[in-house]
């Protein structure tokens, strides 16, 4: 690999990783975004879906963690796969991940548009919901492409501020609800972890594709391999922490939210396309709930931040590989930064963005829908990664020993994803509506059938591609013995 196809290694140290994968879960927007939503769907137990989801998402972390540990790589589970069982299956976790974390990138402007309409409104300008939605996506594009086209050392840097200033807010709120209550008889309950107050199994579920969509980024790290400081050390404590500490505190502080106003109400503002957390700030801040809008802003700009670095590093290395166009390979400045990746991505985040907002007539069903479809890829690549572990540990190609308890943690994760993707994706969603249920089911099965048909392609007509070796992104020396199990030949070398 030329110095010159690389990225700029050394750039993002240990912080910079961990707030690079809690600024895309971010502690803010995972509740905003869902809280409502999920106590909708699943009823007023949003804590317990939280721990669910945690407990979910756990096992596919610590296999995250274990490859970071072995071969840490830009190209995450498409590498991992491509040298665990075949080229073919790499490349096609190479597209999930492009898919999930470009759908990532493409839902956060849409719940920006929605906080753009409740500033919108406590300045008490009055904008057509369409107008302000459309108008609110593309504010929230230019941020993030500032940010992006500077390079990852600024986007940390940017991502690392917003976080803690949305953390704190959440804090307040949450501290400010539990006073209040704390002066009424009875105001404060722990009903809010009794699972017998759930909307039935199915509200479960579709409650719990949301907590999972919190969850879903938490990997973004393993993509900043090439740019990363020992990325063996650091990667795997990033994920492992962001997975924990994002869990309990959603928890924590969705337990303050479940207390703050009636149920009733969360179902009503929810059905309403509201976010539900603005109402109920304002029912305790007043006027001051325009504290939440903004860092709401904040937190949306700092997960958008992390999405586009996320998805922009993915299509580098495949389009290095000349798995994707070449072009997106293009490296621009002394920084190194992938600017046709980015460029191309946020104008298709743009287009899709509007046209979802046309069709579906709001945000919130817009962001939804985009969120489900994320969700269902995002547990395909997870899927991907627990089968590149297993094979890992099972083929030998692991140089450390995690027993047989190291062993079950990935056929877990297998396990759950694949309960995941059945109750929450072919029974819940397509036992409900069109607009934000069948409608994602069909188009995420169109999509992955045409991803696969990709895949097929490459294989029949162009199957050079497929013998170079896996996009590695760093550290190629894991790789230095043949791969032939893989399906390459030869030696993987770098020209550095």
């Amino acid at each position: 690999m030329r110095t010159e196809s690389r990225l700029r290694a050394d750039t993002i140290g240990p912080m910079g990783l961990a707030a690079l994968a809690i600024g895309i879960t971010s502690p803010a927007i995972g509740l905003y975004a869902t809280w409502g939503p999920m106590q909708s769907g699943g009823g007023p137990i949003t804590p317990l879906i939280f721990l669910a989801a945690m407990v979910l998402v756990l096992p596919t972390a610590i296999s995250y963690a274990q490859l970071n540990r072995e071969a840490p790589s830009a190209g995450a589970a498409s590498t991992w796969l491509w040298i665990a069982l075949s080229p073919a299956s790499g490349f096609l976790a190479g597209l999930f991940m492009t898919t999930y974390f470009f759908m990532a990138a493409a839902a956060q402007p849409l719940m920006f548009s929605l906080f753009f309409l409740d500033l919108l409104e406590w300045l008490h300008l009055k904008v057509s919901p369409i107008w302000g939605s459309l108008s609110g996506v593309l504010l929230a594009c230019v941020p993030v492409a500032w940010v992006c086209l500077r390079g990852a050392e600024a986007s940390i840097k940017l991502t690392i501020r917003l976080m803690v200033i949305e953390t704190l807010v959440v804090l307040a709120l949450s501290a400010t609800v539990l006073i209040t209550k704390s002066r009424v008889p009875d105001g404060i309950t722990f009903e809010a972890f009794d699972p017998r107050l759930a909307h039935g199994f199915s509200g479960f579920c579709a409650a719990l594709i949301f907590g999972v969509l919190d969850f879903c980024g938490f990997d973004v790290v393993s993509t900043a391999a090439e740019e990363a400081r020992a990325p063996r050390a650091y990667l795997p404590k990033a994920i492992l922490l962001t997975v924990v500490a994002m869990g309990v505190f959603w928890a924590l502080n969705a337990w303050a939210f479940t207390l703050s106003i009636p149920d009733d109400l969360v179902r009503t503002y929810t059905a309403e396309g509201l976010t539900a957390v603005t109402p109920m700030a304002e029912a305790y801040w007043g006027d001051g709930r325009v504290i939440i809008i903004l860092t709401a802003f904040t937190g949306i700009t700092a997960v958008s931040i992390s999405s586009m670095q996320g998805v922009s590093r993915i299509v580098f290395a495949l389009a290095r590989h000349h798995l994707l166009p070449s072009s997106l390979a293009a490296l621009a400045g002394e920084k190194r930064v992938p600017r046709t990746a980015v460029l191309t991505i946020l104008l298709s985040v743009v287009g899709l963005d509007l046209g979802s907002l046309i069709l579906l007539g709001n945000g919130l069903d817009a962001f939804s829908w985009w969120a489900n479809a994320l969700v269902f890829f995002a547990t395909l690549t997870f899927l991907s990664v627990n089968a590149a572990n297993i094979l890992f540990l099972t083929k030998g190609r692991s140089k450390r020993r995690y027993g047989a308890a190291g062993l079950l943690v990935p056929i877990l994760g297998v396990l759950l994803n694949g309960y995941l993707l059945y109750a929450a994706f072919f029974l819940t969603l397509w036992g409900g509506s069109w607009r934000t249920g069948k409608s994602v089911v069909t188009g995420a099965i169109g999509l992955l059938v045409l991803e696969i048909g990709v895949v097929i392609f490459v294989r029949v007509f162009r199957p050079a591609l497929l013998t170079q070796g896996p996009p590695l992104g760093v550290e190629p020396d894991f790789f230095a013995e043949d791969i032939d199990a893989a399906g390459s030949t030869g030696r993987v070398t770098a020209e550095v």
